[in-house]
């Protein structure tokens, strides 16, 4: 059996992540070593976690998204071979590992018992730090401009539901939300004017399994479906685009720009919020690039 190192977020969904790894021990066959479980206790702790481990072959992630994501991008900034990545899905949307197969803590038990992992592309965020290059990895989008996270908080998700939760977040941050003049390249193409939002999909779907922001999207293809959509009145977004994200639709829409690519650069004036997977990662200049199949996760299939 590979040697397995346990990253737990005991915080994960108001404490739930505590209650995923025990039901994942007492399914696990001969428990978890204790010696290779290491609780985090802050905000970017699972990603110092994994930059100081060395020796394991598989990284085992109990939390959600935003905990996954920082091993994720730690993972990623090793050199080859790199560790594969398992999912204990104990967060709110679990978007993540639902796009892998992973719908239940006894789906991961099942994953990690035979040990097969799948290859799945990533996007590289490439954007400058207080004067200096710094980047990160999303797996299932990349957003510029309007985000329902600065709105986004835990009560919302505990109490309401994800679905929900987005839905509230989105209608309070439409309210106070200025569109800013964005300047996009893709390839020799360049577009500019006043842009309500850039996608940048890896992934089909995610909120919670809520919102389809990038229909058709497939995690190995090697491919990003980018949605550029153009400023317009607020009372269109608000009753005829926004509502026809949950199923896709909002991508017909005369607006909306929908097609493929491998690589995306947005700037903006004023700066424009990165959205990262759920997580806001600075604001503009930012560039977005498909890495195929770069990273090795442990799923059912």
């Amino acid at each position: 059996m590979s040697k397995i190192l346990y990253i737990i977020n005991p915080a994960s969904q108001g404490g739930s992540g505590t209650g995923a790894w025990e039901e994942f021990t007492a399914s696990w066959p001969d428990g978890a070593d204790a010696g290779r479980t290491i609780v985090t206790e802050r905000p970017g702790h699972a990603r110092e976690i994994a930059a100081t481990a060395e020796g394991h072959s598989i990284f085992a992630v109990v939390g959600g998204d935003g905990t996954v994501g920082e091993v994720m991008s730690e993972i990623m900034d090793r050199q080859e071979p790199r560790p594969s990545l398992a999912i204990i899905p104990a967060g709110t949307g679990n978007d993540i590992a639902r796009n892998i197969g992973i719908n239940s803590v006894a789906d991961a038990v099942g994953a990690l018992r035979g040990e097969r992992s799948r290859a799945f592309d990533l996007v590289r965020v490439d954007r400058q730090v207080d004067g200096r290059s710094a980047h990160r990895h999303a797996f299932l989008f990349g957003i510029v401009g309007f985000s329902s996270v600065p709105m986004l908080k835990p009560w919302m998700k505990q109490l309401l539901g994800p679905a929900v939760a987005y839905y509230l977040a989105t209608f309070l941050q439409f309210i106070v939300y200025r569109v800013p003049h964005m300047t996009i390249r893709v390839g020799e193409r360049e577009i500019s004017g006043r842009k309500w939002m850039v996608i940048v999909g890896n992934a089909e779907m995610s909120a919670g399994g809520s919102m389809c922001l990038a229909p058709g999207a497939c995690t190995d293809d090697g491919i990003l479906n980018i949605t550029i959509i153009t400023s317009q009145p607020k009372l269109k977004m608000l009753t005829r685009l926004l509502p026809k994200i949950a199923t896709g639709a909002h991508v017909h829409e005369s607006d909306v720009d929908y097609f493929p690519g491998t690589r995306i650069e947005v700037d903006s004036t004023p700066p424009a919020i990165v959205d990262l997977d759920g997580d806001i990662y600075g604001t503009t200049p930012v560039t977005f690039t498909v890495c195929p199949r770069a990273l090795q996760i442990i799923s059912p299939d």
